[in-house]
């Protein structure tokens, strides 16, 4: 897991910002594309909106890695509720998107690594998961921060969006955590696990 991104996200390049994956250098985001300068959106914020569309999309990537393994592993449920978290972050890329392109800016298309597809079992896809919505959420607490800071009360309202949609996220994964701890992470355990995911579905 990656180190959890330093505050005052809005104020810096995008190459400085640490996360799941490494922020893309500014030369290698394409130009983004407006039809006239919109006064309401600066530079940082536009910068701040792509990087969150490329970590949204990463988060779906790496959901979607899980579910085929899981998939592959014999998880059929859990494999199934994988596949519907991955579906819900590229969802998430979608606010962002829509924001940028409500500002006439055209939103960057961006290059993402290939997450990690080999895993021990469901225990470690839901310890990764759980860490990975921690680094999601700091990085959107600092969103809210520095758009606040800045009295940009429009993004603000866009953070809040973000942070609420991260208490469910937290909500989903501390129950299975939970589960494991309770439980414990033997065979039958986790095929009990994996039928009671069929009611999360």
């Amino acid at each position: 897991m990656a180190e959890t991104p330093s505050r005052n996200l809005l104020v810096r390049k995008p190459a400085e910002a640490s996360a799941t994956i490494n922020k893309p250098a500014k030369s290698g985001i394409p130009t983004p594309i407006s039809i006239d300068h919109n006064p309401m959106i600066s530079e940082e914020c536009i910068d701040y909106l792509n990087y969150r569309i490329q970590q949204e999309e990463y988060s779906s990537r790496i959901y979607l890695a899980m579910s085929m393994w899981l998939d592959n592993a014999g998880y059929v449920n859990a494999a199934k509720l994988w596949k519907n978290y991955s579906t819900e972050e590229m969802s998430h890329a979608d606010w962002s998107r829509t924001y940028l392109l409500s500002m006439g800016v055209q939103p960057s298309t961006p290059m993402l690594n290939a997450p990690n597809q080999n895993f021990s079992g469901l225990p470690e896809i839901i310890k990764v998961s759980f860490d990975h919505e921690v680094t999601i959420t700091m990085q959107i607490k600092d969103l809210a921060s520095d758009s606040l800071k800045k009295g940009d009360h429009m993004l603000y309202d866009l953070a809040l969006k973000f942070l609420k949609e991260q208490v469910e996220e937290h909500n989903k994964m501390q129950n299975w955590k939970d589960q494991l701890k309770s439980f414990g992470e033997d065979k039958i355990a986790m095929r009990l696990l994996d039928h009671e995911m069929k009611d999360y579905l």
